[in-house]
């Protein structure tokens, strides 16, 4: 029995005062605490994470005030499958701290996650680029579609069960959506943004400067 609590008196005090705070404001909300290599890892339940990215900003001793990114990570055989991964920064400390949120299940299977873009405007395009490679929808973002991959691109190229090879699709084919090995049907021609900026006829194996040459 002492020795338990010696263990908990220990663990406490070594808890940071991030993991501190959002024990004492949000402890039905944390799922779960880890450090690796000096990084503190929270993950949180997702219908608290916007509540807790705003203490963590607003906190005067805290002041994690700089979103340096957002990103996503697809567990594809685990359930929640994915997790959404918010990288926090305080400018005034240096303070670093990865705050996880997980979603998609099988009562989910349109994954969804609260957008932060209240707390921090710059998740604005933070999570249209998760929405666009991995299809994490973000409920209350203004202005949610795709921006890297063309808008009328197929999938979401960062699953884990996106085909390797890309997607054959009616025309217009679209840059990566057929394997760079194979001829593009013929019926397309010139119409691929396979080489961005270059116009040859892959289907009948013209170089992009004999191309140019015949125009």
């Amino acid at each position: 029995m002492g020795d338990e609590q010696d263990q908990t008196v220990e663990q406490a005090a070594a808890e940071s005062p991030t993991v501190a705070l959002l024990r004492e404001r949000f402890s039905d909300a944390i799922l779960d605490v880890s450090e690796r290599l000096g990084e503190t890892t929270i993950i949180v339940r997702p219908d608290t994470s916007v509540e807790v990215c705003r203490a963590l900003r607003d906190d005067p001793t805290l002041q994690y005030n700089f979103l340096s990114t957002i990103t996503a990570v697809d567990w594809l055989e685990r359930e929640p499958r994915y997790d959404v991964v918010y990288h926090l920064m305080s400018l005034s400390s240096r303070a670093v701290v990865r705050l996880k949120i997980q979603v998609g299940d099988d009562e989910q299977p349109q994954p969804e996650a609260p957008s932060v873009i209240s707390v921090w405007p710059a998740a604005n395009w933070y999570e249209r680029e998760v929405f666009d490679l991995f299809g994490i929808r973000f409920a209350g973002h203004p202005d949610l579609r795709r921006i890297e991959m063309p808008d009328d691109w197929v999938g979401h190229p960062l699953r884990k069960d996106y085909p390797l090879t890309g997607i054959q699709l009616p025309e217009p084919h679209w840059g990566g959506q057929l394997p760079f090995a194979e001829p593009l049907p013929a019926e397309i021609g010139r119409q691929t943004l396979r080489e961005p900026g270059r116009v040859g006829d892959v289907a009948s194996g013209t170089s992009p400067d004999a191309a140019d040459a015949l125009e």
